[in-house]
């Protein structure tokens, strides 16, 4: 899944917000943000899939200093996602299900103003599930790595290894990213899956072109009382305008398509029940953010 080699790529952007004192297009320190997308019809077979999601998610605290120059970076997030099917066939073994995703997480940051690399790792704890019945399936462990190569004021490069879900279906998976301030007001980059093009006509004001992965992996419980897992994965590609209200606290609304859609349900280590690819379906996304401390 796409989002599963996002978590490392955002060392890179921390450690260029963090140096430059400024807000990054990808980069919230705190937000409350719901996106919907409807219309993704099923490739192969009758039926409708509506994907909606509300997050919550923050860091707790301005990086700590730790040992060996690291600094460390705590996270919690919070996620509801609804998925809604219409018109499919009843013996499609996944029905409508509230899922929910509560995940810590650490960063862990070195960088020196006398050394051009940055170095950075990741740790997550994750549960993902229906609420239905809490066991170990509904819990999943991440860690990544990674480093980047600062090679002036306005480009970074950087490259770095997740390793996803070490206690069930485990998987690795490697990844580059960079950021480039090409102006004053435009700014280029790609942050593993996550791709920004930005416009900031003023210091209110940002309009953005931005590829980002959705969805996600929550264990649930049958009517017999056996775990699995839907795996919902999306790309979504759109236009964003992003309008400071006050200070740091930033409003912003974006629309566009999503492709590369599928939804299977498995057993906890990934023996494949079920599996559908869907058809594009319109997004539409609104939150509030908080871009720096």
């Amino acid at each position: 899944m796409f989002k599963n080699i996002a978590p490392f790529t955002f060392l890179l952007a921390f450690s260029a917000a963090a140096s430059a004192e400024e807000a990054l297009p990808s980069l919230d320190i705190a937000k409350a943000e719901f996106n919907y997308t409807d219309g993704m019809d099923f490739e192969d077979a009758d039926g409708t899939l509506n994907a909606s999601s509300f997050e919550l998610s923050s860091f707790v605290a301005k990086p700590l200093d730790i040992f060996g120059g690291f600094k460390l970076i705590p996270q919690v997030r919070y996620r509801l996602t609804s998925l809604d099917f219409d018109g499919v066939d009843p013996s499609f073994p996944i029905a409508d299900e509230d899922l929910h995703s509560l995940a810590m997480s650490v960063f862990a940051l070195k960088m020196e103003d006398s050394s051009p690399w940055i170095y950075g790792g990741f740790a997550r704890a994750e549960m993902a599930s229906d609420f239905q019945h809490i066991n170990g399936d509904d819990f999943t462990f991440d860690l990544a790595g990674g480093a980047g190569y600062r090679f002036n004021s306005d480009f970074i490069a950087g490259f770095g290894v997740a390793v996803i879900n070490m206690n069930g279906d485990l998987r690795v998976f490697p990844g580059i990213n960079f950021d480039w301030a090409v102006s004053k007001e435009i700014r280029v980059g790609l942050y593993g899956p996550n791709l920004v093009a930005s416009y900031t006509p003023s210091k209110d004001w940002s309009i953005s072109l931005r590829g980002e992965p959705r969805g996600g992996n929550w264990n649930i419980t049958d009517d017999g009382g056996q775990s699995h897992s839907i795996d919902f994965s999306s790309y979504q590609v759109g236009l964003f305008a992003t309008r400071r209200i006050v200070d740091k606290l930033w409003l912003t609304g974006g629309v566009g398509t999503s492709f590369i859609n599928e939804i299977s349900l498995t057993e906890p280590r990934g023996e494949e029940i079920t599996s559908e690819d869907l058809e594009g379906g319109l997004f539409y996304q609104i939150g509030l953010s908080l871009k720096t401390w």
